[in-house]
């Protein structure tokens, strides 16, 4: 991270086009900063790590500002002003740094993951208003990249995401057709698959091919409002980069590519089986409930011990989510006709194991958790702790073993991922870009 810093700092001292500004400090009193490349009539934002277990978009943002100042003729011929926010929650991103040199292992990964819970995230809580409801608590980082949006009122918000497991797939503000088959090749140009699984929100109806509508505030707060069972407080944070931006203009685009460290070719198998998308629902929701039994049973026997950490809150309080969003998702299974329809492989890995590790990687902070209780713990304290961890090691590891003996997986280079947003972006600006001109 402070490399980064460092580089954009460099980059601005020797280019007249490119300007290095300090936003401030995040939480915890890391620096935060833009760097500025051009002078274009349009102005994109682009922000890396909003999810910080989700690295790989600074680097690509490093990539794209180092070739936006050098490369003269790309500069040229996108009429845009690049604002880019490499690290947008640097506290997060220092959490994670345990996996950043590698092994690059599903355990190495899982245990050493962070991300905050939802009302500390960047890209949960810009200020937003709306009937009988608003949210004004923004991070520090979310503050500063909401003044930059003030400031220079992108029409193009590129928002830099990674999922751990799985296959690429694309979120967009707005159908943008013309691109679809550019979108759908250029992953496997990389080797990298597109991710013909389940979509990430369970009801969520695509656009094409792994290119999905990409959920606002608005969205939110509809299906909110139509739940009689929840109140608006309970079921809403803050505002996306998305919503802060399109406030009074329509034109605003936010684009995001979901990129995984790790992959089976299985995730774009298509391949039909002789069972209903319903019963692989079923059964996937089925096979997780142990580990949730497990993280629940550590929490009642651990948690009065636990620190009062942004890690240990999510990691507490996440059991008690999934076990409402596996119930919900069942019952539309049941309910709906497009569940009738046979399942693919690609549906049945991604909801017996993809997600299977998703919740192992919550998991991981949960034993991160109570490893840091029991630095500072008595003796009957340090008991429990130790018992607890125990337990749940044990259900970590068996989980994980059945995921490594189903899947023939390996990590994808990174130079690959950051090859494939960077083109992905570019592709969608000059878009645009051409489209405006029309």
């Amino acid at each position: 991270m402070n490399e980064h810093r460092e580089r954009d700092r460099a980059l601005a001292a020797e280019n007249d086009h490119v300007e290095y500004e300090e936003l401030g400090e995040s939480r915890d009193g890391e620096t935060l900063w833009a760097v500025t490349v051009g002078d274009g009539d349009r102005s994109a934002l682009l922000f890396g790590a909003p999810h910080p277990n989700e690295p790989i978009g600074s680097m690509t943002i490093d990539f794209l500002v180092h070739e936006l100042a050098t490369n003269d003729e790309l500069r040229s011929s996108l009429d845009y002003t690049f604002v880019c926010v490499p690290v947008s929650d640097p506290d997060g991103v220092r959490l994670n740094e345990g996996w950043f040199d590698g092994p690059f292992t599903l355990s190495n990964y899982a245990q050493n993951f962070f991300r905050p819970p939802p009302d500390e995230q960047i890209e949960a809580t810009f200020p937003i208003e709306r009937e009988n409801y608003s949210f004004d608590s923004p991070t520090p980082a979310t503050r500063a990249l909401a003044d930059l949006i003030d400031t220079h009122h992108p029409e193009f918000v590129y928002s830099f995401h990674n999922t751990a497991f799985g296959g690429c797939y694309y979120y967009v503000t707005e159908p943008l057709e013309p691109l679809y088959d550019t979108l759908s090749s250029l992953p496997g140009e990389y080797g990298v698959p597109l991710d013909m699984g389940e979509p990430e929100w369970f009801d969520l109806e695509s656009f094409d091919d792994a290119v999905y509508p990409l959920q606002t505030f608005d969205d939110q707060y509809d299906a909110a409002r139509n739940d009689e069972d929840v109140a608006l407080e309970e079921a809403l944070f803050g505002g996306t980069a998305y919503d802060y931006a399109s406030r009074g203009d329509d034109d605003v685009v936010e684009f995001v590519v979901e990129l995984p460290y790790f992959f089976d070719p299985q995730i774009q198998d298509r391949t039909e089986l002789d069972r209903t998308r319903e019963d692989v629902i079923r059964e996937g929701i089925q096979s997780r409930q142990p580990l949730l039994d497990a993280m629940q049973s550590a929490v009642e026997s651990a948690g009065e011990y636990l620190p009062d950490t942004p890690m240990a809150r999510e990691a507490a309080g996440v059991a008690s989510y999934f076990e409402d969003e596996y119930e919900s998702k069942l019952e539309w299974a049941e309910s709906v006709a497009e569940t009738d329809a046979p399942a693919t492989i690609a549906q049945r890995v991604d909801e017996r194991f993809l997600e299977q590790y998703h919740l192992l990687t919550y998991t991981g902070m949960l034993l991160r958790s109570i490893d840091r209780a029991a630095m500072s713990a008595d003796e009957d304290a340090h008991e429990r702790l130790r018992d607890a961890k125990a337990a749940l090691e044990g259900v970590f590891q068996e989980r994980l073993g059945e995921i490594r003996d189903q899947l023939d997986y390996e990590a994808i280079p990174i130079w690959k991922l950051v090859a494939i947003q960077a083109r992905a972006g570019l592709v969608c600006l000059d878009y645009l870009q051409n489209r405006a001109d029309e």
